[in-house]
C-alpha cells in the first residue's frame, strides 16, 4: 500500500524544479541565525517542518532542533520518531513528508540514517521535494548525508590516502561530484577530505566545522553562518590541491 501512495504522489509532480536552498550544519552548536533562516525559507509563520531523528536511537537531538526552529515562530514543527517506527507512525509519514515546507535531520550516525531512508524507500520522494522547494538541512550525519557519495565516518584519518577512506550511497541532494564533511576544523579532518579529493578526478570537498552552517542556493551559491570557516577544496592537479577558506556572511559558488 505505501509503495502506491508513493507512485501516486510522485506522479503530482511537474518536471520544473523551483528554487532550492539546502542547509547544512557542520556539528555542535547550530547557528541561530541559519536556524532562522532555515524557517524564514520554509515559510516563516506558515511553515511546516519536519525534523528527522533517524540518525540516533533517541529523539533528543531533534528535539533540540525544534526547540530552536520554535523560536522563530514557524507554524509547526513535528518531530520524526526514531527508527523502526511504529506502524501507526509509519502510516503518516508519506503525508508527512507531502505536506512539509522543510525537512531537517538531526545528528547522529549517517549510515543509521541512510539505512532508515532507503529501508522506507524515501530516497526519491525526499529529492523530489527538495527540487520542488522544500528547504532541507542537517547537522553533523544530517550533513554528511547531502553528498552522493557520503563518508561513512571510518577510515584512517592519519595519513594522506583517498583509497583508505570508504564511501556509501547518500542522499544525494547537493551536485554528484561533492563531497561534504563535517566537524571539520575542530576534529582535524583534513587529512581525509584532502586525500579523497587528490584521489578522484572531477570531484570538490566542502568541509564545513562545528558551530559553522552552510546555506546552499540552486545548488549553485552557497553562503557562510557561524564563527569560523567552511573550506573549499578542488584538484589542480596530481599532486596539487587549492583550499580556500570563507567566513560568516561570505558567498562562493560551488563549482
Amino acid at each position: 500500500m505505501k509503495a502506491l501512495i508513493l507512485i501516486g504522489f510522485l506522479c503530482t509532480f511537474t518536471s520544473a524544479h523551483a528554487d532550492t536552498k539546502l542547509l547544512m550544519i557542520g556539528g555542535g552548536k547550530r547557528p541561530p541565525e541559519a536556524m532562522k533562516t532555515f524557517v524564514d525559507a520554509a515559510g516563516g509563520s506558515s511553515a511546516n517542518i519536519l525534523v528527522f531523528s533517524w540518525a540516533s536511537a533517541t529523539t533528543e537531538g531533534a528535539e533540540g532542533a525544534k526547540s530552536e526552529f520554535l523560536l522563530s515562530h514557524p507554524g509547526k514543527v513535528s518531530v520524526i520518531p526514531t527508527f523502526p517506527m511504529k506502524a501507526e507512525d509509519e502510516a503518516n509519514l508519506i503525508p508527512m513528508i507531502t505536506e512539509a515546507t522543510g525537512i531537517f535531520f538531526s545528528g547522529g550516525d549517517q549510515n543509521q540514517l541512510m539505512k532508515a531512508i532507503k529501508t522506507e524507500k524515501l530516497k526519491e520522494l525526499l529529492k523530489i521535494a527538495y527540487q520542488n522547494g522544500v528547504i532541507f538541512g542537517g547537522t553533523s550525519a544530517g550533513t554528511a548525508v547531502m553528498s552522493e557519495r557520503m563518508l561513512t565516518g571510518e577510515g584512517n584519518l592519519t595519513i594522506l590516502d583517498g583509497s583508505k577512506i570508504p564511501l556509501a550511497e547518500g542522499l544525494g541532494l547537493l551536485p554528484s561530484e561533492i563531497i561534504v564533511d563535517q566537524h571539520f576544523i575542530v576534529r582535524q579532518r583534513f587529512n581525509r577530505l584532502a586525500g579523497l579529493i587528490l584521489a578522484n578526478e572531477k570531484t570538490f570537498g566542502i568541509g564545513i566545522d562545528e558551530g559553522t552552517a552552510l546555506l546552499v542556493s540552486n545548488n549553485k551559491t552557497a553562503k557562510v553562518f557561524g564563527p569560523t570557516q567552511v573550506l573549499l577544496f578542488s584538484k589542480l592537479g596530481e599532486k596539487k590541491l587549492s583550499v580556500e577558506a570563507f567566513s560568516a556572511g561570505e558567498s562562493f559558488e560551488l563549482p
